[in-house]
C-alpha cells in the first residue's frame, strides 16, 4: 500500500538563530505557531502529491483565520494616526501642553511598533501558506505535467506549474493584504459618519468610485489575461522546439524562418502585454486621480464645517486620513488586480485539470513471471477516435520468448509498442500480464518490470549512471554495471572522462546517436526486467552495436523474460523466436520466426536471413496463426 505524509511546515521556516526574546524571535515564534496549524488539526490532512486542490486550500483555514485576526489588530492601530492629529489639534494646542503631547508621541511610537511588527507576521504568514500549497501539490502537479505528454492527456494550455507558480506567488506578494484589508473599509466610513454625516456621504462617494474602478478594470483586462496565457505559451513551446531540433534547425539553415514564425507569436504576446498593461495603468491612474480629489475635498469640506463652527481643526485633519486610509486598500487592490485577475485563473485551471488524476491502483501485484497475452486489441486516435490505429492484435508470449514484430512504415508497431507499455489508450480488448491488465499496477511499480527503448531516445541532463539507473536514488553500482553489460556500452564507458559519473548534457547532447541509444538500451535492461519492449532499437546502431543488442534480446530469453523487438532490419532478430506481421494496422501473421519469414519472403531471401534458433531457449516452435480474413485481416 502506498504511504502518505504531511509535508513538513519546518521545510518552510527560515532558520532562526537570534534570542527568542527580540521582537524578531517573537514574530518568528508566532509564525512557527501558525505552521503548526498545517498538520491537519483544522482541516483534512492533505499528503504531498494531492490532487484535490481546494483540500489543500481548505487545509490552511486556520492559518487563514489567524491572518484575519491580525488583518484586524493592524486596521483597528490604523487608527492611531487620526486619533493622534485629533488630540492636537483638540487637546495639545489650545491648552500648549508640552507633556500632552510627549506622552502622544511615545504612545503613537509604540502602537506604530505593534503595527509594524503585525505586518511582518502577516505578510510571512501569507507567504508560508503559499509555501504550504506549493508542497502539497507540488508532486501531484510533476505528475499530471509528465502525464499530460501522453496522448490521451487532455492537459492543454499553460503549465500546471506555471500555475501553481503564480497562485504561490500571489499569496507570498501584497494582493492577499489588501484583500484582507477590504472588509475593514466599512469601519473607517462609519468613523467619518461619526465625526459629521458630510464627511460619512464623501467617504461613501469614495469608496463606491473606488469599487466601481475595481469593477470595470476586471472586466476589461480578463480577456487580455487569459489571451496573455495563450499566446506565451504558444511562443514559448515555438521556442522550445526550436533548440530541441537546434542539430535539424542550425545546419539546414532554418533559423532565421523559424524566427520569423516565432517573432509573430512573440509580438501578439508582447501586444497582448501592452494591451493589458494600458489599461491596467490607465484604471491605476484614475483611482489614484480619484482618491486625491476625494481627500482634497474633505480637507475642504471640513474646512468649511470648521469655519460654520460645526467641526474642529482635529475633525478636519482625522477625516482626510481616515478616508485616505479606507481608500487605500481599493488603491492597492487595484495596483495587484493583474495578479490577482492570474491568481484566479490558475486556480481554477488547476482545480479542473486536477479533478481527474492519473489513476493509480492501491493494491500492489506481485512481479509478473510468465506470460504477456494481448486479447482482440483494437486502438483508435486519440485525436480522432473514428480512426482505427490497431485492428484486433491476437498473440501470447510466454517466459523466455521473444518477438519480433515487423512491418512497413505506417503499419502500427510504434502505436502497439506504446500500448504494450501503458501509455497509449486502449478502444478496445485488453493487454494481461500473468492475467492482470497493464492498469492494477502503478506506473512506478509497472516501470520497475518493465523496460522500454521507444523509436525517439530521450534522455536526461545528469551522468551515465543515472540515466542507466532511471535516476533512482537507491540505485546499486551492480546493477548499473549490469546493465552496461549486457547493453554491451561498459567498455565505452570506461573511456570516457569521468566515466559512469560522466555528464552527458541536456537530452544526451554530448554524445553521438548510436551512443545515446546503447545507453537508453542499459537503461531499459536495468535491474533485469521482465518484459523488454524494443521499437527500432538498432535504427541508429552500427555493427557492434547491433550484436550486442542481439546478445541482449537471447540472455533476455535465457533468465526467463520476454523481449518484443520492433524493427525494419532483420539482422536485429536473430535471437527472436516468434514473428508477428503488422499491415494498415491489421496483425497479418503470427507464429515461429522461420515459418512466418518464409511465408513472407521468397525462399532464398527467407534462408539467408537468419538461422533458425526458435528452440534456443528451449521453448517449443508455435504454429502459425494467420489472422482471419473475417477478423480483420486475411490469409497473408
Amino acid at each position: 500500500m502506498r504511504q502518505n505524509h504531511t509535508p513538513n511546515p519546518s521545510d518552510a521556516k527560515p532558520a532562526n538563530t537570534r534570542p527568542a526574546a527580540t521582537l524578531t524571535g517573537r514574530i518568528n515564534a508566532i509564525i512557527t505557531r501558525d505552521l503548526g496549524l498545517f498538520k491537519g488539526r483544522s482541516g483534512p490532512e492533505v499528503a504531498p502529491g494531492s490532487f484535490d486542490v481546494r483540500s489543500v486550500l481548505t487545509s490552511a483555514r486556520k492559518p487563514f483565520i489567524s491572518a484575519a485576526v491580525f488583518s484586524g489588530a493592524i486596521n483597528i492601530l490604523a487608527l492611531t494616526g487620526s486619533l493622534f492629529m485629533l488630540q492636537v489639534y483638540d487637546r495639545v494646542l489650545p491648552s500648549r501642553s508640552l507633556p500632552t503631547l510627549m506622552a502622544l508621541v511615545v504612545l503613537v511610537v509604540v502602537l506604530y511598533m505593534f503595527i509594524a511588527a503585525l505586518e511582518t507576521v502577516r505578510s510571512r504568514l501569507f507567504a508560508r501558506i503559499g509555501r504550504y500549497f506549493d508542497l502539497s501539490l507540488r508532486d501531484g502537479v510533476f505528475t499530471l505535467n509528465t502525464h499530460s505528454g501522453l496522448p490521451a492527456s487532455q492537459v492543454r494550455g499553460a503549465s500546471p506549474f506555471s500555475d501553481l507558480s503564480h497562485i504561490r506567488n500571489f499569496l507570498a506578494g501584497g494582493g492577499p493584504a489588501a484583500i484582507f484589508d477590504l472588509p475593514w473599509m466599512p469601519l473607517y466610513v462609519v468613523l467619518l459618519f461619526i465625526l459629521h454625516p458630510a464627511l460619512g456621504l464623501c467617504g461613501v462617494a469614495g469608496v463606491l468610485l473606488l469599487t466601481g474602478v475595481t469593477w470595470l478594470s476586471d472586466r476589461s483586462t480578463k480577456a487580455y489575461q487569459q489571451q496573455v496565457i495563450r499566446v506565451n505559451t504558444e511562443a514559448s513551446e515555438w521556442a522550445d522546439a526550436a533548440r530541441r531540433a537546434a542539430e535539424t534547425v542550425v545546419p539546414m539553415g532554418m533559423t532565421s524562418a523559424l524566427k520569423q514564425q516565432w517573432r509573430v507569436k512573440s509580438d501578439a504576446a508582447g501586444l497582448a502585454i501592452l494591451q493589458n498593461s494600458d489599461v491596467l495603468s490607465f484604471y491605476a491612474s484614475v483611482s489614484r486621480f480619484i482618491r486625491m480629489i476625494l481627500q482634497s475635498l474633505v480637507l475642504a469640506l471640513g474646512a468649511y464645517l470648521v469655519i460654520e463652527g460645526d467641526a474642529t481643526g482635529g475633525v478636519m485633519i482625522a477625516a482626510s486620513i481616515l478616508l485616505g486610509r479606507a481608500l487605500a486598500p481599493v488603491e492597492l487592490a487595484i495596483s495587484q488586480w493583474r495578479g490577482f485577475v492570474a491568481a484566479r485563473q490558475s486556480y481554477h485551471r488547476l482545480e479542473t485539470t486536477m479533478k481527474t488524476p492519473p489513476a493509480e491502483p492501491d493494491t500492489n501485484l506481485p512481479r509478473p513471471t510468465q506470460n504477456i497475452t494481448v486479447q482482440d486489441l483494437h486502438i483508435v486516435s486519440p485525436l480522432d477516435p473514428s480512426k482505427l490505429l490497431l485492428n484486433n492484435i491476437n498473440f501470447e508470449l510466454s517466459a523466455g520468448d521473444a518477438l519480433g514484430i515487423i512491418g512497413p512504415s505506417g503499419s502500427g508497431k510504434s502505436t502497439l509498442a506504446r500500448a504494450i507499455m501503458g501509455v497509449w489508450p486502449i478502444a478496445k480488448g485488453a493487454i494481461r500480464l500473468d492475467g492482470s491488465t497493464l492498469n492494477q499496477w502503478t506506473s512506478d511499480d509497472l516501470g520497475a518490470f518493465c523496460g522500454y527503448l521507444p523509436q525517439g531516445v530521450d534522455l536526461f541532463s545528469g551522468t551515465v549512471g543515472q540515466n542507466i539507473a532511471r535516476f533512482a536514488p537507491d540505485a546499486s553500482s551492480e546493477d548499473i554495471l549490469r546493465a552496461a553489460r549486457m547493453s554491451g556500452i561498459d567498455d565505452f564507458i570506461r573511456h570516457l572522462p569521468q566515466g559512469f559519473d560522466t555528464d552527458i548534457g541536456h537530452d544526451g547532447s554530448r554524445l553521438s546517436a548510436g551512443q545515446r541509444q546503447r545507453l537508453a538500451l542499459a537503461r531499459a535492461l536495468y535491474k533485469d526486467p521482465f518484459l523488454v519492449v524494443l521499437d527500432e532499437p538498432n535504427s541508429a546502431l552500427d555493427t557492434d552495436g547491433e550484436a550486442a543488442l542481439v546478445r541482449a534480446v537471447a540472455q533476455i530469453r535465457k533468465r526467463g523474460g520476454i523481449a518484443i523487438v520492433f524493427a525494419h532490419r532483420r539482422s536485429v532478430l536473430q535471437s527472436v523466436n516468434k514473428m508477428l506481421v503488422l499491415a494498415d494496422g491489421v496483425q497479418k501473421a503470427f507464429g515461429p520466426r522461420d515459418e512466418v519469414l518464409k511465408r513472407r519472403l521468397p525462399p532464398a531471401a527467407a534462408n539467408s536471413a537468419t538461422p533458425s534458433d526458435a528452440t534456443a531457449s528451449g521453448t517449443p516452435a508455435a504454429r502459425i496463426v494467420p489472422t482471419p480474413a473475417g477478423n480483420g485481416g486475411g490469409q497473408p
